[in-house]
């Protein structure tokens, strides 16, 4: 049983860093909204308190507020994409943490469910993106490199969900 514990604390620790990945993304994804509101402020000629236009200049690479708007709105499409993804994958965590083992049919078909909605959020996302990128007239977003590995990830989970589920009816055999 020396490979199931071992298992079960490399398991533990993708929990852990599950839960940072998903309090980060949704902290970005809060930045980048208040960001965007802030750009929003600035270009209807309004201020807000802290912060200046020179200081967003300063740290951007573009000197148009619609484009910056643009920009940290894509920026928080995919940032709670991530988030909600993150929460899904930490749900399954728990639960396999509470299961003691990834071979169990409610595990597998969990799995399964996650890599589907890698798939489909991703994809609703990058459609979401590139619908904002043409609103906001903006050059291409370069997400397709992402979107590729997003769909490559779904279906490895797909396919580990088939080994899981494996597992578990060698386990019920016994």
């Amino acid at each position: 049983m020396k490979s199931l514990e071992t298992i079960q604390k490399t398991f533990h620790i993708f929990e852990i860093l599950t839960k940072i990945a998903m309090i980060l993304s949704f902290v970005w994804a809060g930045l980048a909204a208040l960001g965007m509101l802030c750009c929003a402020v600035w270009y209807y000629g309004g201020t807000v308190i802290g912060a200046n236009l020179d200081l967003f200049y300063l740290f951007t690479e573009t000197s148009d507020l619609l484009d910056a708007t643009g920009v940290l709105l894509t920026d928080t499409i995919f940032a709670v994409t991530d988030g909600i993804l993150f929460a899904f994958a930490d749900s399954y965590l728990k639960s396999e943490q509470t299961d003691g083992t990834p071979f169990t049919k409610r595990g597998a078909d969990e799995i399964k469910r996650l890599g589907i909605r890698v798939i489909v959020m991703m994809l609703v996302a990058v459609i979401l993106a590139a619908i904002v990128s043409a609103v906001f007239e903006l050059p291409e977003i370069g997400t397709g490199r992402e979107c590729i590995a997003s769909i490559f990830l779904g279906i490895v989970l797909i396919i580990t969900s088939l080994i899981f589920r494996y597992g578990a009816e060698l386990e019920s055999q016994k």
